[in-house]
Formats: C-alpha cells, structure tokens, sequence
C-alpha cells in the first residue's frame, strides 16, 4: 500500500471498537448511524434496520470460532437473551460475529453452518446439527466442559428454542485474518481525499472517531456517531490538506530536549540570533522553527508536494526579502546591535505571507527556512542579521579551534 510511513504503531494505540467504528462509518448514506454500546460493541443503524456487531480480538491460540469455543457460545447466548427480552426494540436485524485475529483462522463447522443458515428450516437443521456436534447422540454423549455447559443448555434447551433461532438465522462471520488494519485503511483511501495525505487525514479521523465516543461513553451513555457528521469533519479537513491552497504541516511540534540540544549544540544560525541579543525564549521558538521547517522540506519533497526549482525560488525570495529589509535598517540609530534587529524582525514578520508554488505555508515555516540560509555555510552563511555577522562568526570560530 502506498505511503504508509509510521502509522501502524500508531494504528494500535486506538482500541479495536475505534478503529471498527471507523470501518463503518466510511460511507456516503448520511443517514447511517453507527453506535458504540448500545446494540452491541458496535452497530449501524438506518431506519428500523440494525447491524449488532460482536466484535473479538484474537492475538493468541485461541479461535473464537471453533466449535466448542466459549465465546462463541456465550455470543449466541447473549444474542438469545437480547432478543427474548426485546432489547432489539423488534428492528429488523442482522447479528455479524466479527473477528480480527493477528493470524489464520479456521470457521468450525457450527459457525459456518449458522453463518450459511438463511431460514427458519435452515437455522432448525443448524441448531440439531450443532447440539450433535457438542452433546453427543443420546447413546453416546459427549461430555461437554462446565464453563461451556450453562450456555450450551441454555441453546439447546427446548424452551428457548424460538430465540435461538432467531439468532441462527440472523448471524454472519466476518472473519478478519491478519489484514484488518489493512482493509480499513484500504477501505479509507477510497474516499475522495488528497492521496499526499492519505496517512494525516487518517490519524485525525481515528482521533475524531475515538474523541467522539470518549466523550458520550463517560457519561454513562452509549455513543452515538452520525455518518454526516463524520463526513463533515473529513471534509474540512480535506480542505485543510487542499494542496491548490495550503501546504500542511505533516511535523510535529519538536520536544523540548530537542530544542535545548540544537541550542546547546550552538549552530550558526542560533550563534547569529545571540549577535543581536536574542533571549532563551528567541532560541528556543527559533530552534523549534528551523526543525520543523527542515522536516517540512524532507517530507513534502518525498510526497512530490514540492520541487527543488520551486524550493530555489522561494529561498531565492527569502534573500531579496533580506537584502531589501537590511538596507532599510542600515540607517537605524543605536548602533550595530540595534540594526541587527531592525533587520531580524522585518524578515520574520515580511517573511510570513510569502507562498511556496503558489500555495499557503505553515507559520513556522518562512522563519525557520531564513534560519536555514543564516546556518549555511557556516563560515560565510547566506543571510544574516549583525551587519558584521561575517566578521563576528569567524571571531567566533578561531576562538573554539584555539580552545
């Protein structure tokens, strides 16, 4: 799959329900509602028509949907309960066992009976057929585990036969094996969104998703997410990502420790800023600009956001801005110092309107590509802010070779 860069460990911290919330709300019916505990684990709802999804993990040896898997069977029973106690509110219903395993699996044969069962008759020869399997022929009983049995009898049992059924002929498997993850992000790419940012659009809408149902489940309340309000969101956000209109951030804000280490480490350009008397609040917003502009470039090149002639051109931009604001200050009283910041401060602030191909740029971004062209080349870097920078840096470089 296509640019997939550094989303899987991030993928796994939303939990399951999330991420399958998410599956099903990828759709153009705005009418659709999808629920987080309410049916079940999960549920689409339209009309009088509900989809209750139990949903299972499989990260071990352990299969769901084996024969005599206790979580299978306990699903039927709660289904059967459900439906006795008229907690489907007597919705049309389709019951859908879904499992996401890490691994194969294999569909036992009393699953696959039940999942095929498309009638009464079907579902009664399914439940017979089922009750042989796990209990034995009267002649020769099977002898079934204690933690199986109170669900077992409870299916078998001849009273609770018509909810039983019910369940049987409403139940589908939508067995997963180890592709999830990738069906679902297949399945979002589909939408109409910028492919450059398949991945960032991503992340946010599991986020949304995940915020959504955080917010309502703390409450005490079963979540609710409407598929229009979901496609709002993507919507807006896509328009975030209109790559005719905006270059987007892809970065994140740098730590602290890394900010603290560029500083430390005294590169030209934060050399430059301390010329001009620049505090640690400066260099620290200054180092945060420099790291994520320098990321920027890397990633929006990779992505074929950007070229290296539309690149040239807008540091070409950067250094007539220079040039211009600098011949301006030059005539600032109050000294060398003085001039240096008259220069520092236009640039920053005549730095921020400018466009990259056409196209917005994020706020940090001009600022940190001007403390680009003031870091290289070190001894006689493009731009700077001192009128005698050249002169300062080359004091200032003989002194560390002779230390």
């Amino acid at each position: 799959m296509k640019d997939r860069t550094h989303v899987p460990d991030k993928l796994e911290g939303y939990l399951l329900q999330t991420r399958h919330a998410l599956f099903d709300l990828i759709s153009y019916d705005t009418n659709r509602i999808v629920s987080v505990e309410a049916y079940d684990d999960v549920a689409t709802e339209k009309g009088n028509f509900v989809v209750a999804e139990q949903i299972k993990s499989v990260l071990s040896g352990n299969n769901p949907l084996a024969n005599r898997s206790i979580v299978f069977w306990k699903t039927i029973y709660n289904w059967s309960m459900y439906i006795s106690s008229g907690s489907f509110n007597g919705k049309a219903l389709t019951l859908k066992f879904v499992i996401v395993a890490a691994h194969k699996l294999n569909t036992g044969t009393i699953a696959q009976l039940f999942h095929n069962a498309a009638d009464i008759q079907q579902a009664k020869a399914a439940l017979k057929a089922a009750k042989l399997e796990i209990c034995g022929d009267p002649k020769a009983p099977k002898e079934v585990s204690d933690s199986l049995k109170p669900y077992t009898e409870y299916c078998f049992s001849q009273e609770n036969e018509s909810a039983v059924l019910d369940v049987i002929k409403r139940f589908t498997v939508d067995l997963h094996s180890g592709d999830y993850d990738e069906k679902l992000r297949e399945r979002f790419n589909a939408q109409p969104i910028p492919v450059e940012y398949t991945n960032e659009l991503f992340l946010h809408m599991l986020g949304w998703v995940n915020e959504e149902i955080h917010n309502q489940i703390k409450k005490n309340m079963p979540a609710y997410l409407l598929v229009s309000e979901y496609l709002d969101e993507l919507r807006a956000q896509t328009r975030k990502y209109d790559c005719n209109h905006i270059l987007s951030a892809v970065s994140t804000l740098p730590e602290d420790s890394e900010k603290l280490k560029e500083i430390q480490g005294r590169s030209t350009y934060i050399r430059q800023l301390e010329f001009i008397g620049l505090d640690y609040t400066d260099l620290f917003e200054a180092a945060g600009d420099f790291l994520r502009s320098r990321t920027e470039k890397i990633e929006w090149a990779n992505k074929g956001l950007i070229t290296q002639d539309s690149m040239h051109d807008y540091n070409d931009g950067l250094i007539r801005l220079w040039k211009a604001q600098r011949r301006i200050a030059k005539n600032t009283p109050g000294g060398a110092i003085s001039v240096g910041e008259l220069t520092y401060s236009t640039c920053i602030s005549g730095v921020l309107p400018m466009r990259l191909q056409g196209c917005e740029v994020p706020p940090f971004f001009g600022p940190g590509c001007l403390y680009s062209l003031s870091n290289e080349p070190k001894s006689q870097p493009t731009i700077g802010w001192h009128p005698d920078y050249i002169q300062l840096l080359r004091e200032a470089n003989d002194d560390s070779e002779a230390v």
